[in-house]
């Protein structure tokens, strides 16, 4: 018989449903059809191919349309190389996080009393970069802006665990500093699907293995993969 679950084993987003997010091919997905199988697929991110992460909470969005000024300097923000900011998975809906505590703080998540209801009530914000691990690819790096809606918060010792529901998209204005937000609840982000696929081909041996030497065009993402490489051995002895 199954031991119950620890709180921080438990942490998921509502929106997917029983995919194991340590599978590259989630359970029952054999019975989807294609529409149905994007919209719950989810991957592992790994280490290395987040470029650069910042959050903003609580930006209110008016009529679709929200201009830099109002955006303002993001309320965290991450590297890659840097640990405060760390993505652990990825679906076409959806992004989990780790936060360090510090990043958490920055965000009013660090302290479980400050959320009354165990959730923020306003949304987050994110801008994301992430590296295509295809080689030689004509899109080098996906890079978005997104609207979220928090699902799920699990303090865990040291750090933050984030849930997020992709709620909209932000398209960059072409007159003015600004986003032009489209609901991006139902379907998801067709970039983030890309990646994944790309993540999971990669881990089924269908795209070529990341090299072993050092890339120099991507050395802070190189000493991000390198840090999470010695956490995990750590962690086995």
């Amino acid at each position: 018989m199954t031991s119950a679950r620890s709180k921080t084993e438990r942490y998921r987003l509502d929106l997917v449903g029983n995919d194991p997010a340590s599978q590259d091919v989630p359970a029952g997905i054999y019975g989807m059809d294609e529409a149905e199988r994007r919209n719950n697929y989810r991957v592992q991110a790994p280490p290395g191919y987040l470029r650069e992460v910042a959050l903003w909470s609580g930006r209110e969005v008016v009529d679709g349309h929200l201009t830099l000024e109002q955006l303002g300097a993001p309320d965290a923000l991450g590297l890659a190389g840097t640990g405060g900011i760390a993505l652990t998975d990825v679906s076409t809906r959806g992004l989990r996080m780790r936060l360090s505590m510090e990043t958490a703080h920055c965000l009013g998540l660090a302290s479980e009393d400050a959320l009354p209801g165990g959730l923020p009530t306003g949304g987050l914000h994110v801008y994301l970069k992430l590296l295509s691990p295809v080689a030689g690819a004509a899109v080098r790096n996906y890079t978005l802006f997104l609207g979220t809606r928090v699902t799920h918060v699990d303090h865990a010792p040291g750090a933050v665990l984030l849930g997020l529901h992709i709620t909209s998209r932000g398209v960059p204005e072409k007159a003015e500093k600004a986003f032009r937000m489209f609901d991006a609840g139902r379907y998801g982000v067709k970039e983030l699907t890309r990646w994944c696929d790309e993540v999971a081909r990669m881990g089924r041996g269908l795209q070529p293995a990341p090299s072993p030497g050092l890339d120099l065009e991507h050395l802070l993402a190189e000493i991000d993969a390198a840090r999470a490489c010695g956490a995990m051995q750590a962690n086995r002895n």
